[in-house]
């Protein structure tokens, strides 16, 4: 319905305008999803190492020092 609207209505200059828009935005939300899984990721390490640095950890050196 929309590219029906856009084709019907609009003069080439706001048929262009929109298109290029349209892609423009289309990039950026690739762009910004990709950077949110990358976030993420890093979030989920973070919190795995947390987890990981809770734990009781005995070191036994052999008595020496």
């Amino acid at each position: 319905m929309k590219k029906w609207l856009i084709d019907s209505f609009l003069p080439m200059w706001a048929k262009q305008t929109v298109l290029e828009d349209n892609r423009h935005l289309t990039k950026e939300i690739r762009s910004l999803r990709k950077e949110n899984r990358e976030l993420r990721a890093y979030i989920e390490g973070l919190e795995r190492g947390i987890r990981a640095a809770k734990r009781v950890q005995i070191y036994n050196g052999g008595g020496t020092k």
